[in-house]
């Protein structure tokens, strides 16, 4: 049968427990991945100006611009998330201002945008 290893003790001991004293204030400063956020934008009162879907992908403009500028123009929405595209082509249909749109620009001014919110209002 195996000897079970006892416990370090004394200097042992404490030099484990600086390491981990060590670690955990390391792990205290390092900042959190969580805490990176992508930047969202939101924009009030637009009119549809395209609506398209393209096998997967489906994209807008608006005919009052961003206050980012997204790459081509047009904010994509991610295949997932076809409520939002329903909701645009619901107002588009309707001949309605979306309300209220938020978008998320994680590579900065310029780049590929996605829309996150849609909101239509009476």
């Amino acid at each position: 049968m195996e000897k079970m290893k006892q416990p370090a003790t004394g200097p042992a001991r404490r030099a484990m427990g600086s390491s981990l004293a060590l670690v955990v204030a390391a792990l205290a400063v390092t900042p959190s991945l969580s805490a990176q956020t992508t930047p969202t934008f939101s924009e009030y009162n637009k009119n549809i100006a395209l609506l398209a879907a393209q096998g997967t992908e489906y994209y807008v403009n608006f005919h009052e611009p961003f206050s980012q500028q997204c790459i081509w123009g047009v904010a994509y929405i991610k295949a997932e998330q076809k409520g939002l595209y329903i909701t645009l082509l619901a107002a588009k249909l309707a001949g309605r201002k979306i309300n209220k749109i938020t978008y998320l620009q994680a590579g900065g001014n310029g780049t590929i945008c996605y829309l996150d919110q849609v909101e239509l209002r009476d």
